[in-house]
């Protein structure tokens, strides 16, 4: 052999040909599909045997016939400790690569095919809400990140001479984990459930160009108006004031969705609740959810987090079961802005030219030259005339609103959910949930069974689909649809509650 493996393994990650590269290495087919399989056999980690690593205290992994962890530990930090060092064992590339699409740091490994993504991510901004959210955080939460973070680092290290292949392919090695890479890949997480920006542009360019005739209004059709999570009768049916809403659009492929359900006690032989939960991502993606039970300091939990970030988003304890689906409603806008002619950076509100602020991001490039990308900050957000769709790029300046820029904590609140013991207990657990809008279902084993709503919703007084005049302050977010008011269900006289991100309730929903 003429080459040794990491040149093998740098030349097949640029691209070249496998041919070429048999040839340069001296293989034939046989001998370079025996060396592939001993690359990828080599590079799966030790999964029996113990360990000393400095740190943590007694921590036992346990793992079943199709490899789940069971994790348990006597105190949360050594519990959180185990469960970052199974994930870095299982999903370490992937945990790399979601951490670097969250912080807008793809170019630096792939490339020119990574700076779409980067410039994305730092215009929305996931690297500067890592930053700040890390530090509202409770210290509990941020002592459990920590632990999360040294687990995953742990395995890393363990892993340093044998690391997943693409790590090869790709001719580099990964950092040490911070806890604001957990929270950035949820963040980032947010964006791509909510952010969406098709869904305003594309009616938006046609009303410019048709008007409101009736392509436009066909943006403006929800699908399956019939079939509601939550039923008029369980909710007021007076208005609470102000504009009707208008439509709800539904996703146009809602039929691939997720799904799920919940029947109460008296439709089953048992007398108790059942649940089921599908919640589905793109076919064509790898698996973001991470299956694992944790056992200890208040912890008795199994089911799926997302690879990433502890906590599990769906599953079940001793005494509580829970399942989601997506449900879409609107936590962004897009704002046309007006800018000063004469005063570049300043932007008309409510009659006044207000200055804005400018950031710099550096996107670096593998093989290629630095990116300075200017980001500019109106009131509303981030100028976002770069990552609207292509046919909608000459309409600018276009300012990005999101909620998910807010101050947020879902961590938080899932590992609260992940304790609780009653229905009540994981309700109360989702009042904080910010983003992103998200359909719970859930039952307890001392019968009770119920749906809720989560996330903060603003309360827009102008209906419209399309850009929103940045300018005038009737089209301002003024405040969120307060939890009581959200859509729910609890223990209802039918029996059984479905959702499959469908619309939550039907027209005169105060």
């Amino acid at each position: 052999m003429t080459l040794d493996d990491s040149s093998i393994l740098s030349r097949l990650g640029s691209g070249e040909q496998i041919d070429s590269v048999k040839k340069a290495a001296g293989l034939n087919t046989r001998n370079f599909e025996k060396w592939w399989d001993n690359q990828l056999k080599s590079r799966v980690p030790e999964m029996q045997g113990s360990r000393k690593i400095d740190g943590p205290g007694t921590v036992e992994i346990l793992r079943d016939e199709i490899g789940t962890p069971h994790i348990y530990a006597d105190t949360a930090e050594d519990l959180f400790f185990g469960y970052g060092f199974a994930m870095g064992q299982d999903r370490l590339w992937q945990l790399d690569y979601l951490r670097r699409k969250a912080l807008g740091r793809l170019s630096e490994v792939l490339g020119q095919e990574g700076v779409e993504n980067d410039v994305t991510a730092r215009t929305v901004g996931i690297n500067r809400i890592a930053a700040s959210e890390i530090e509202r955080i409770p210290s509990s939460t941020k002592n459990l990140l920590d632990s999360f973070s040294l687990g995953i680092n742990a395995a890393m290290e363990e892993s340093r001479e044998c690391l997943p292949i693409e790590f090869g392919l790709l001719d580099y090695e990964p950092e040490p984990w911070k806890s604001t890479d957990s929270i950035a890949i949820w963040a980032e997480f947010r964006w791509y459930l909510t952010g969406r920006l098709p869904v305003i542009a594309f009616p938006e360019m046609t009303r410019r160009a048709l008007g409101e005739g009736p392509v436009y209004q066909a943006f403006l059709l929800g699908e399956a108006e019939d079939e509601t999570i939550v039923p008029p009768s369980h909710y007021p049916q007076e208005k609470s004031g102000g504009d009707p809403v208008g439509k709800v659009i539904s996703d146009p492929e809602e039929g691939l969705g997720s799904n799920n359900w919940v029947i109460g006690g008296s439709l089953s032989d048992s007398g108790l609740p059942i649940l089921a939960s599908d919640p589905h991502i793109a076919f064509g993606s790898v698996s973001c959810w991470y299956q694992v039970h944790l056992s200890g300091a208040g912890f008795n939990v199994i089911g799926a987090g997302y690879a990433g970030v502890p906590g599990i988003i769906f599953g079940r304890n001793e005494r509580v079961a829970w399942g989601l689906t997506n449900n879409i409603c609107a936590q962004r806008d897009l704002y046309q802005e007006k800018e000063n002619p004469d005063k570049p950076g300043h932007f008309l509100y409510d009659g006044k030219w207000e200055e804005s602020k400018e950031l710099l991001e550096e996107i670096n490039v593998r093989g290629g030259k630095t990116i300075s990308k200017k980001i500019i900050l109106t009131r509303n957000g981030p100028l976002a005339d770069e990552i609207v769709p292509p046919i909608a790029q000459d309409s600018g300046p276009v300012s990005l609103r999101w909620m998910g820029q807010e101050p947020c904590d879902e961590i938080t609140s899932l590992l609260n959910v992940n304790k609780s013991s009653t229905a009540e207990e994981l309700r109360a657990a989702l009042r904080t949930w910010v983003v992103p809008t998200w359909s719970f279902g859930f039952a307890d084993i001392d019968g009770h069974f119920g749906y809720q709503s989560v996330g903060k919703i603003p309360i827009k007084e102008n209906w419209g689909r399309g850009y929103r005049p940045g300018w005038d302050p009737d089209h301002q977010w003024r405040e969120t649809i307060p939890y009581e008011a959200m859509p729910s269900m609890e223990d209802p006289d039918q029996g059984w509650i479905r959702s499959a991100n469908n619309r939550l309730a039907t027209e005169d929903f105060p």
